[in-house]
């Protein structure tokens, strides 16, 4: 897995005026945070999440990235999708608690703080929880409220877990959804 990705554009693109105009003939994306997806979120509009989002991440204008071709828009997505994205399209059942070893510890602080996390510790939420994380808005912002909420974690720590830390997270939210039979142990 590539911790970059960089699109050369078919099609060179231009924003701003004057002399401040600027002239792109590629981006580079990186690895997501959650922040950065519940940012996406937050401002997609009438571009869309996954468009604000490779906005985000490759700090071009948003209206920019909405001029690329639908292809490398797709390439795009596709380097955001390596990140952790099949753990949250194809979800097992979740055991009842479970604990994360981060792939990239968040260190937020110097000092031993809360704010730094190495692992999560997960359990079932309650529907409490999982009903004050949906209020908080759309998927991506709930999920950060759902891993804040039932770990105990503050929402900054939650925000700065990488795509793979937190998509791990989603991933087994997710596997509580899937319909265990009656007569099954779980």
């Amino acid at each position: 897995m590539q911790d970059t990705k960089t699109i050369t554009l078919r099609k060179a693109l231009t924003y701003g005026k004057g002399d401040s105009a600027k002239t792109i003939t590629e981006i580079t994306l990186r690895e997501a945070t959650a922040g950065e997806y519940e940012t996406a979120e937050k401002s997609a509009g009438q571009f869309g999440t996954s468009i604000a989002l490779i906005a985000l991440l490759s700090g071009v204008p948003i209206d920019v990235i909405d001029q690329m071709y639908g292809s490398q828009i797709n390439e795009a997505e596709d380097f955001i999708a390596s990140f952790g994205h099949a753990a949250i399209a194809n979800p097992s059942a979740s055991p009842e608690e479970i604990v994360i070893d981060l792939v990239k510890p968040v260190q937020i602080t110097k000092e031993e703080s809360p704010l730094n996390l190495a692992s999560l510790s997960l359990c079932e939420p309650t529907n409490q929880q999982n009903r004050k994380a949906a209020a908080t808005g759309g998927p991506f912002a709930a999920a950060v409220a759902r891993i804040s909420l039932v770990g105990g974690y503050p929402k900054n720590a939650v925000r700065a877990l990488c795509a793979r830390d937190f998509l791990a997270a989603v991933g087994y939210f997710n596997g509580f959804q899937v319909r265990r039979s009656p007569d099954s142990d779980d």
